[in-house]
């Protein structure tokens, strides 16, 4: 009789029961979802759609990138782009954009949660919370041309004065993690999923955007951890816009086409921004966001006519997200303020 006990190696890992472990668990659903989408392509004879479609397959090259990487998702590159160069209705490309999310940056968020990189999940909760209501709720406000790409290109340049500020004007050292968890601190993450859902029912992006100001600028949260918790949210938005739009309003139309060319691209691109992400200083990661948001910025003011009535709106727009950022600033300079002071027992002692 053998009493010997089995040594360490041979005793099966957690989760290696059936031949998946935390490692190996995104190459089998990239497989998985390539064998699904062939299988598909094939029956239903769309492989053509890729002859007149590979501007959007290549758009998303970078754009899927770009969802994993940063706090900006997939739609960041895929609206404008849609919009502007390949002139696609901005109701296409905003379902799109929800569409290439659901797919790319969920596989961006399992990446990011396999290799336990750092993440705010009360935030996520929160959010995605408010985001449900939001993105539901913005189905129903459409917005007139030119307003949604005018609407995009000035969310995502007050996200990248945000993080300029931030990071080169304000020079504070980052934090982990949100110095308190308090009743106004949810009711303020519910309150920013409602809008950046609302925003984001009609671009396609703009919850994760505005999640990511608020952290880096108000609470200064490390840009390393509030990005990968920003593509989640992202990810999550998307999924229940996904549903929404093809289960409530059933609107989803020539989007299912630029969708179906973009997905074998996506699942890799997304995680593999993910990836590059975790292992980029902060300063890389934000000059690459600078760049893509000034060639949005710049791209807008040449090609999106702008009347006397969008440039009234979109003046207004700029003075309210002022006060925000005011507001916001003044807040973390107010909190810097109590974290240096002495405590009443410490003055005491000082006498």
């Amino acid at each position: 009789m053998n009493n010997s006990t089995p040594s360490q190696s041979s005793v099966a890992p957690t989760g290696s029961r059936f031949g998946i472990t935390r490692q190996n668990l995104y190459p089998i659903l990239v497989v998985a979802i390539w064998i699904i989408w062939a299988v598909y392509m094939t029956a239903s004879s769309n492989w053509a759609l890729f002859k007149e479609y590979w501007p959007i397959s290549l758009t998303m090259t970078l754009g899927s990138f770009v969802a994993g990487a940063t706090a900006e998702g997939g739609a960041a590159v895929a609206f404008p782009v849609f919009t502007k160069v390949l002139h696609i209705a901005a109701p296409d490309a905003r379902t799109f954009g929800l569409m290439i999310q659901a797919v790319g940056m969920t596989m961006a968020g399992i990446v990011i949660l396999v290799r336990r990189v750092p993440i705010l999940p009360k935030v996520i909760l929160w959010v995605t919370a408010g985001g449900i209501l939001g993105g539901i709720g913005g189905m129903f406000v459409s917005l007139p041309a030119p307003y949604p790409k005018i609407l995009f290109t000035f969310t995502a340049a007050v996200f990248g004065l945000a993080v300029f500020i931030s990071r080169w004007v304000l020079n504070w050292e980052p934090r982990s993690q949100l110095p308190e968890w308090t009743s106004s601190q949810k009711s303020l993450f519910f309150g920013i999923g409602i809008f950046g859902g609302i925003v984001a029912a009609n671009t396609g992006s703009g919850i994760d955007m505005m999640t990511y100001v608020v952290l880096t600028l108000m609470y200064g949260i490390n840009e390393k951890i509030s990005t990968p918790t920003t593509v989640i949210i992202m990810a999550l938005n998307s999924i229940i816009g996904f549903g929404a739009r093809g289960m409530i309003m059933q609107d989803i139309g020539i989007a299912w086409s630029y969708w179906l060319v973009a997905i074998p691209i996506v699942i890799v691109g997304a995680p593999f921004g993910a990836y590059m992400s975790s292992r980029l200083s902060r300063d890389h990661i934000i000059y690459f966001l600078l760049t893509l948001i000034g060639i949005e910025f710049v791209s807008t003011l040449v090609l999106v006519p702008f009347t006397t009535q969008s440039i009234l709106i979109t003046s207004a727009y700029v003075i309210v997200v002022a006060a925000i950022f005011w507001g916001m600033l003044a807040y973390r300079k107010q909190a810097n303020r109590k974290k240096q002071l002495p405590q009443t027992g410490q003055l005491k002692e000082m006498h």
